[in-house]
């Protein structure tokens, strides 16, 4: 259901129109039941009798100061700068000096001031660090008995000491507990979030080694395999032309007998990066095998594959390896165009012929498949 044309405006002004913004305000407007129950306390206090009007509203503006602070901040975006951008800590300590204020003024009735403080606590304890949480419930108990020392030093006949101190010793120390639970319930949250992040971390890796070359980076046979064959229907049913290129390095075995089997990885890897970011992004380039890669052109004819992979063929010549001065790398390539109804088994065999041909002309050429309906014999169109 659409919210009326009216309220997009609205929520807009009153949230920001970014995230996260809009949900750390939201998260700062949820702060307000928790000063409506203050105010209710405060007035109800007033009709007793037990709080003075005038404190009373001082009490209550610094209650509205305080969070109309906040939510400024909040809401301007000046607290992304900050590492807890919702400014829980400051704001709960704030919030708990001013009940601490009224504690001062309800006399007998101060007591009920505690469980407001407590509430403040639980509701940072959720976005607070431990230690965080352990602070905020320490130094609130500390300014609770500087307001009790306080109170029994001027006005002893009001706040006797015996019955001052029996109520901070047992709401103080309530408070201290809570904090304790409250920096339990804080380590957990940080565990959980750590594990989740090493789990999703895993699982991000477990995806990767599923997916591409630990070596090169590229994706691997089992993954191109499957986007060639969805290619394949997509051709089926669009008629647009779609080709693959089988490229083997030339001489790599040499390379590896004269350089070292690291001189042969970092051909591998030179390779890669040299080639992909000459690649379209639809087009996809995978390690197929040893020294062997298929690259899927889509939406390309033989005839412009053979174009790009002369190009790329050319680049890959003129690569200089830092560690390997005299190491030359060239790789020869066939390329075959899909036919209707054909699989990408019998594909990909084309362009195997094609590489063969390829390298019996010498190597280090493009050389276009024959087609589905030619000779056994492996029949290739030659780019010298």
């Amino acid at each position: 259901m659409k919210s009326p044309s009216w309220q997009t405006p609205f929520l807009d002004w009153a949230l920001g129109q970014k995230q996260p913004t809009r949900r750390y305000v939201l998260l700062v407007l949820a702060t307000l039941q928790l000063y409506a129950v203050t105010i209710g306390i405060l007035l109800h206090s007033v009709h007793l009798g037990l709080l003075n009007r005038p404190m009373a509203n001082w009490l209550i503006l610094g209650g509205a100061t305080t969070f109309l602070t906040v939510f400024a901040l909040v809401r301007s975006g000046w607290s992304l700068r900050l590492k807890d951008p919702i400014m829980a800590f400051p704001h709960a300590l704030a919030s708990n000096f001013i009940c601490v204020l009224a504690f001062m003024q309800l006399g007998d009735h101060r007591s009920n001031v505690l469980i407001i403080i407590s509430q403040t606590i639980v509701a940072a304890m959720f976005r607070l660090k431990p230690a965080r949480v352990l602070l905020l419930g320490a130094l609130t108990v500390g300014m609770l008995a500087v307001a009790t020392i306080t109170l029994t030093l001027y006005d002893p006949l009001r706040y006797p000491v015996t019955k001052s101190w029996a109520i901070l010793a047992v709401g103080g120390s309530a408070l201290l507990m809570l904090s304790l639970v409250g920096k339990w319930i804080s380590d957990i949250g940080v565990k959980l979030g750590r594990q989740t992040r090493e789990l999703g971390e895993a699982v991000r890796t477990v995806e990767q080694m599923a997916t591409t070359d630990m070596l090169t980076g590229l994706l691997n046979r089992r993954v191109l395999t499957d986007l060639a064959e969805a290619e394949l229907k997509l051709m089926e049913r669009t008629g647009a032309p779609m080709c693959v290129a089988l490229i083997d390095l030339d001489h790599f075995k040499d390379i590896n007998d004269r350089f070292g089997h690291h001189a042969g990885d970092t051909a591998l890897k030179g390779f890669a990066q040299s080639i992909t970011p000459q690649l379209r992004q639809v087009d996809k380039l995978s390690r197929w095998g040893g020294e062997e890669f298929l690259l899927m052109l889509p939406q390309l004819n033989e005839h412009e594959a053979l174009t790009a992979l002369e190009r790329l063929r050319q680049t890959v010549e003129a690569l200089v390896f830092k560690d390997h001065a005299l190491m030359q790398l060239t790789f020869s390539v066939g390329i075959a165009q899909a036919q209707p109804g054909e699989s990408l088994e019998h594909l990909v065999d084309r362009a195997d012929r094609a590489v063969y041909e390829a390298k019996r002309q010498g190597r280090n050429r493009c050389v276009l498949a024959s087609s589905p309906s030619a000779s056994a014999e492996p029949m290739a169109e030659t780019l010298t």
